[in-house]
């Protein structure tokens, strides 16, 4: 049998392969996969990272964040696409996408070390890395990290957690806020006036955060809470005078 060598179609570097996250409709080939290559076994969509080639799912990679750092994790490629770039395809995509260190268990170090990763001591690894070194592959895995870390990605990373967090808590604001002015005074269409723009607004976030432009999503819920502050100091809004979610009057 004739060896293959970089020139054999076989061992090229696969043409027209690309890096998505993963769709529902991936999950049969995920876990296929995950099978042939004896990994632990799961979909779990907002994580995973799938390699594919003429419409078809050829390799996975998952990608945790683990409240301050990442763990990647369930590297696998189909047998017969092994030795292609598509496992290196799927680590450095999956390293653009963190913005923290990277940490990682795993039995092929010499792999991972082409990327950047160091062997480091248990002790270094997050709680979580710990239990599991001790739970499924102790005295078979090192534990590796890498110091990954997208300044951009963090930034946009922070600004996506602030926002959904101003967003529940003006969502709260709103649900509490009574109108108290006088029905037939000035001060009634004053007050109705703030809260229709504080609710304009808080529609203008919902809108921006669904469509992933997070700068304006943030600027409108602050806005919202903001009508909705100067209402409650005007005196306009009963409050019950809930200091937590509104900037009272001393």
């Amino acid at each position: 049998m004739k060896a293959l060598t970089s020139r054999t179609p076989e061992r090229r570097t696969l043409a027209k392969l690309r890096l998505r996250p993963a769709l529902s409709r991936d999950h049969a080939a995920v876990l296929a996969i995950q099978k042939e290559a004896a990994l632990e076994p799961g979909f779990d969509q907002k994580e995973l990272l799938v390699a594919e080639h003429r419409g078809k799912v050829v390799g996975c990679l998952r990608l945790k964040f683990l409240g301050d750092c990442f763990e990647l994790a369930s590297l696998g490629v189909k047998r017969s696409y092994q030795g292609r770039g598509v496992g290196t395809l799927l680590v450095r995509g999956g390293l653009e996408r963190a913005d923290e260190r990277v940490f990682l268990l795993t039995r092929e170090s010499s792999f991972f070390a082409r990327f950047g990763f160091r062997i480091i001591d248990t002790p270094q690894l997050p709680s979580e890395l710990k239990r599991k070194l001790e739970r499924v592959c102790k005295n078979e895995a090192v534990a590796m990290a890498v110091d990954a870390g997208n300044p951009t990605l963090k930034t946009m990373r922070l600004l996506r957690e602030k926002t959904k967090k101003d967003i529940g808590v003006t969502k709260r604001a709103l649900d509490k806020v009574r109108i108290v002015a006088p029905v037939r005074s000035h001060y009634r269409k004053v007050a109705e006036d703030f809260l229709n723009m504080a609710r304009s607004y808080y529609s203008d976030a919902l809108h921006f955060l669904k469509n992933g432009n997070m700068v304006l999503a943030f600027a409108a819920v602050n806005y919202a809470h903001g009508w909705l502050d100067a209402g409650a100091r005007l005196g306009l809004f009963d409050v019950d005078e809930d200091d937590q979610l509104f900037t009272l009057a001393e």
